[in-house]
């Protein structure tokens, strides 16, 4: 799965939406306890099989009310213990009737006066077995299930949902779909909804004769006419976990592109009107297919008899996408793409999610996490992959490098904070294993495992990866079964220095919360490189720990710099670590291309020197190491381990340099610091205008227009910059763009989709209501999914009352999906942060409404910490009385009160670092001199 509803948007959008937050929200640290293990089902069954059968109700039919199902399941269960106790998981809306058969099909009596409870809040079922009877260890035995199940009404609640969508004949179509990663298979059926138990399963749907065919995991074996209703037996599925079932009951939906191989089918499906927007996801799965067959040794369509291969868009959908094997879900702005309505970031991640949802074939499905508290096993390959495995698809995309920015550096700011979690993270109730499913287990899994590859070679890991997966083929796994498999490639090959051990060094990485800076003081005279580790936090006040990860490291200098050569030949593995460089004034960086994750502090000549080189030739250093300066400083200032006049000086040379490697980072590092100065009008002002000094060369070199035919990364960078410059007042970003937001309105001229985000924000922002009712018809008669959430956007970019009144009225209607609701919230506030008073008045009645449409507990609390982010002092105060006069009905106030002393707590900041901040970025192109004397000082010293 790629993304869990904290984090709708992937890592890139998410980080640029992030940097637009004029505050932060302190993410909520949970903890897991011993009495929480009650959530987990006890280990006495192994479900072999299970027969589902479910007829959905689209409307009142009998006694049976409209979007509910009725359900039967029978499930095929081995003995593991003697027990008279029979526990499984639902969450079903009634339980009607159940019975347990023995291997010879006779029925096991249930106790007469309370054959089974429902304990509701752990979602469990317990059949009570007759007085004095108990299970035969290592007997089958078969318990069928009748019962009632819900359709819900928004894909955000999972389980069985209802969408819709507005067909060519002008009328809403609706469609169920089952969403059950990763504890909500026990609202479709009763079953053990736990990642390690696997079993088969044999789907049979009843749908109405007016459908179109289910689509489900697996082929359809055949059908039966019955009434009104065709039964579609299909079949059995690989041995799987439950969250992996799924099916799709509509009354249209069909193939749109097919690769027309009945060997290695692969599809791609949709509503009949998205015809032609699945030529691209056609074009990258089936060569991303074979890649991941032929890189990991197991061949996909070998994995069970009769595999399919299907891709679903559907539009309505809680997260980015899911892995149901044999039929991968995706919302449709991440699998469909139409030429001149989708920009080139959401093309790119069609390429790269589709890799993602391919990965999981082999990681999570074929093998999956025992339990959610290591998903990262799951999740971090599938986010490696998604990458790597998409740049040996298509190379030009520079999606190997582009990992390090959006996520690698995404990482490294998730686990900064105190109240991080590790890799492996206890956890037990539902909610915690959703909250699980975070960036740490998506970017730092990921980064671990490109950490690993650098350090062992990339055929060794290549081959523990295979010897991994056939060991636990369709088997759950511990990360032990990957140490030792790992160990295994490492000891056949050698490839590994002999003071490391993988499993050990693979262990502590898994373990450990949060990542190392590394502290480098070099001795110019001896050329004595003395290092020193510690935890980095990004708060300056956090307690300094005892921490001393084992460091892969690679570095190189200015007398002879090579940023190719990655092999690691030095790994740190205490406090302190000392390497001998040849003697010379020269400067040094490690982590080359930022393979590694940790950071960097040199000392302050080593800093000063580095600032003289960007600023001489910023090209002679690798562009994905510019980019980890970038980072990094941005990063040592706020934790105050970096002055900000050395912050700056080094940052000058992003006057000079173009590169989109340099800008992401940069763009998200001014951001944080300026949305600091938005409650001082004076030196908010003052501050764009340095930035504006800044973006100078950059706007020159990218222009406002995309040129035919540029790569992607040019493409990307003018995307961000332009958006960026334009939102902080940039005349000649918003002139452009508000001149042909007016040539689109007036005559029709059409705006790439790649500037489309900054064109359609600033002409709504600079315009009128009518301009605004424009680009909301213009929504409304959408057929693309992308090109409808650009749109979304670019409605909150307003100033007129009337528009925001009407923005908000939409968010609460069916006009804007459940799954976008929150979103457009903080569209509106992006777009002109004074709308964050309104939407707070409009709120406070309105509270129920709000908890409907955003469904999920947490989504609420997002909405009241988003807003927050917002307001100015004025709004906080308003927000605070309201909610401390509310506490006891409104849910989610405790975060919303939290949120409040967070963005005074920016605010503080942003006055406190104001004059020394604004010092630091006036002068940081003046201070040439010191270092120039002192390099003649040191070049006397070495003559000595």
């Amino acid at each position: 799965m790629i993304k869990f509803p904290q984090l709708v948007l992937i890592p890139a959008i998410l980080a640029v939406v992030k940097s637009e937050f004029p505050f932060d929200v302190e993410s909520v640290a949970f903890s897991s306890s011993a009495s929480e293990e009650v959530y987990r089902l006890p280990e006495d069954l192994d479900p072999v099989s299970f027969n589902v059968e479910i007829t959905p109700y689209f409307q009142a039919e009998g006694n049976n009310e409209a979007f509910t199902f009725n359900g039967y399941v029978e499930i095929i269960v081995k003995a593991l213990t003697s027990t008279s106790t029979l526990v499984l998981h639902e969450n079903v809306r009634e339980i009607r009737g159940v019975t347990v058969f023995d291997n010879d099909g006779s029925v096991v009596p249930l106790e007469p006066s309370n054959p089974f409870v429902r304990e509701r809040e752990y979602h469990f079922l317990k059949l009570n077995l007759q007085e004095g009877l108990t299970l035969n260890v290592n007997e089958t035995y078969r318990i069928a299930i009748r019962y009632l199940g819900n359709i819900n009404e928004t894909p955000l609640s999972r389980g069985v949902f209802r969408g819709s969508y507005i067909g060519s004949d002008g009328k809403t179509h609706y469609y169920a779909a089952s969403h059950l990663q990763p504890t909500n298979s026990r609202q479709a059926f009763p079953c053990f909804d736990e990642p390690g138990f696997k079993s088969i399963f044999n789907i049979i749907i009843n749908r109405p004769i007016n459908f179109m065919q289910t689509y489900a995991n697996m082929p359809l074996l055949r059908q039966e006419v019955n009434g009104n209703r065709v039964k579609e037996i299909f079949q059995p599925t690989p041995r799987m976990s439950a969250y992996l079932v799924t099916f799709h009951i509509s009354e249209e939906f069909t193939v749109i592109a097919d690769n027309n191989n009945n060997a290695r089918p692969y599809r791609i499906l949709a509503r009949p009107n998205a015809a032609g927007q699945g030529a691209y996801a056609l074009e990258v799965g089936p060569p991303l297919t074979q890649w991941f067959s032929d890189y990991l040794g197991v061949e996909y369509y070998s994995m069970d008899d009769n595999l399919k291969n299907d891709q679903i868009a559907v539009p309505d959908w809680a997260s980015g996408a899911t892995e149901n094997w044999g039929l991968v879900s995706y919302r449709e702005v991440r699998l469909l793409y139409e030429e001149g309505e989708t920009n080139a970031l959401d093309k790119m991640y069609i390429g790269t999610i589709t890799a993602h949802e391919l990965a999981h074939k082999w990681f999570g499905n074929l093998i999956t996490c025992r339990w959610w508290d290591n998903v990262w096993i799951n999740e971090g390959f599938a986010s490696y992959f998604e990458y790597f495995a998409m740049h040996e698809v298509d190379p030009s995309l520079e999606i190997a490098d582009q990992f390090n920015i959006l996520s690698l550096q995404s990482a490294l700011s998730s686990d900064s904070s105190i109240n991080t979690r590790a890799l492996e993270h206890t956890v037990n109730t539902p909610t915690q294993v959703t909250g699980h499913f975070s960036g740490i287990s998506y970017t730092k899994g990921a980064a671990l495992l490109v950490m690993l590859k650098h350090l062992m070679g990339e055929s060794t890991f290549k081959k523990a990866l295979n010897y991994f997966l056939v060991e636990k083929s369709y088997e759950h796994a511990y990360p032990v079964d990957l140490y030792s498999n790992f160990a295994k490639a490492v000891a056949e090959d050698q490839t590994l220095l002999s003071t490391v051990n993988i499993a050990e060094f693979f262990r502590y990485w898994v373990e450990e919360r949060g990542y190392p800076v590394i502290n480098v003081n070099v001795n110019m005279a001896s050329g004595l490189i003395k290092i020193s580790q510690e935890r980095f936090f990004i708060s300056p006040s956090a307690q300094q720990t005892k921490q001393f990860w084992p460091i892969p490291l690679t570095y190189t200098s200015g007398h002879n710099p090579n940023f190719e050569n990655l092999t690691i030949t030095h790994v740190m593995q205490g406090e302190e670590y000392e390497i001998q460089n040849t003697p010379g004034h020269n400067w040094v960086i490690f982590n080359l291309q930022q393979k590694g994750i940790y950071r960097v502090n040199y000392d302050t000549h080593t800093w000063e020197m580095l600032a003289d080189a960007l600023q001489k030739n910023h090209t002679q250093i690798h562009h994905l190491n510019r980019a980890q300066i970038v980072d990094d400083v941005f990063a040592l200032m706020r934790s105050e381990r970096m002055s900000f006049n050395l912050g700056f000086r080094v940052l000058d040379f992003l006057k000079k340099d173009t590169s989109y490697y340099s800008w992401y980072p940069a763009i998200t590092g001014f951001s944080w610091i300026r949305n600091r100065f938005l409650h001082m009008p004076s030196t908010s002002q003052e501050f764009d205008i340095i930035l504006h000094e800044f973006l100078r060369n950059v706007i020159e070199d990218l222009g406002y227009d995309v040129q035919i035919g540029e790569p992607l990364s040019r493409t990307l960078n003018r995307f961000f910059v332009l958006q960026f410059a334009c939102s902080i007042g940039h005349t000649g970003c918003i002139n452009n763009a508000v001149l042909k937001f007016n040539a689109f309105k007036n005559n029709s001229n059409k705006v790439n989709p790649n500037i489309r985000r900054h064109v359609f924000c600033q002409g709504l922002l600079n315009g009128n209501y009518s301009d605004w009712q424009f680009m909301y018809q213009r929504r409304l008669n959408s057929n693309n999914q992308a090109d409808e959430t650009a749109m979304l956007r670019a409605l909150g970019c307003t100033s007129d009352s009337q528009a925001v009144q009407e923005f908000l009225q939409m968010v609460l209607s069916s006009h804007v999906k459940a799954q976008d609701s929150l979103n457009a919230l903080s569209f509106l506030y992006m777009g002109n942060r004074a709308n964050a008073r309104t939407a707070l008045e409009f709120l406070k009645p309105r509270v129920e409404e709000f908890r409907k449409k955003v469904v999920l507990p947490a989504w609420f609390n997002n909405v009241l910490s988003n807003l927050a982010s917002y307001l100015d002092e004025a709004g906080l105060n308003d927000m605070e009385t309201w909610l401390r006069a509310n506490q006891a009905t409104i849910p989610g106030a405790s975060t919303g009160l939290n949120a409040i002393a967070s963005a005074r707590s920016s605010m503080d900041w942003g006055t406190q670092k104001a004059s020394s901040i604004l010092s630091a970025a006036r002068g940081s192109a003046i201070i040439v001199a010191p270092t120039s004397i002192l390099f003649l000082l040191t070049a006397l010293l070495l003559l000595k």
